[in-house]
């Protein structure tokens, strides 16, 4: 089964012994954003001009492919890729609750509802099957560790990683977590990425260090 980049990215950030996302909140947002147009990249539907994103997006049935393509194709004026990664993530909800549904409907993952002291409603995922994370987290380490050649998506994914700054997803152990991110930032540097996949990657962390930075200016003022 091939899977989006998206879905690969929400399979990997989910913890399966914890049935939660583990990756840090607001990186988490902007990287599903980031993952969301990474997808629109690898499918030829987004180029970029002068740093501006141009879109040629067609509907392809996937709830959220469809819906953000109709946001973007409608857009008034174009846009730089970074205003679009900032405007994706305040919809990283949305974009993760149909991320869950489609992973549901694969009979990848089952959604376990409850009530914490019978008020406040949380959510927790399990795997039904989990081959897929699995797969997907040998065939990166594949990457990093073993020089294997890199996919689009993988080279996508691995970006996605160093932007949410989640190397701990690929590591087997803790003191692994240094070695998989200077690997991470050897591969990524070293790699010849078209100026698009570059371009998203780039913008992608560029929006995740600036929200943070505002969170923390924040919580200080």
């Amino acid at each position: 089964m091939e899977l989006s980049i998206l879905l690969q990215y929400v399979i990997l950030a989910i913890n399966p012994d914890k049935g939660r996302v583990s990756v840090d909140g607001t990186r988490f947002r902007y990287t599903l954003s980031g993952a969301l147009l990474m997808d629109y990249l690898e499918k030829g539907e987004i180029a970029m001009e002068s740093k501006l994103l141009i879109p040629s997006i067609r509907k392809n049935g996937d709830p959220v492919h469809d819906l953000y393509a109709d946001l973007i194709m409608k857009s008034s004026k174009k846009r730089k890729i970074s205003a679009w990664t900032r405007r994706l993530a305040d919809k990283s909800r949305h974009i993760f609750r149909e991320s869950i549904s489609s992973l549901e409907k694969e009979r990848i993952l089952r959604v376990e509802r409850k009530k914490f002291l019978n008020l406040i409603p949380i959510s927790r995922y399990w795997f039904i099957d989990t081959r897929f994370r699995i797969n997907i987290i040998e065939e990166l380490r594949g990457v990093l560790l073993y020089n294997r050649k890199a996919t689009n998506k993988q080279s996508m994914l691995l970006g996605l990683i160093k932007a949410s700054e989640a190397h701990k997803l690929l590591s087997k152990e803790k003191d692994e977590v240094k070695l998989i991110r200077k690997k991470n930032s050897e591969f990524l540097k070293g790699n010849v990425f078209s100026s698009e996949i570059n371009q998203v990657i780039k913008e992608t962390q560029a929006a995740i260090t600036a929200s943070v930075i505002a969170a923390s200016i924040a919580v200080r003022g």
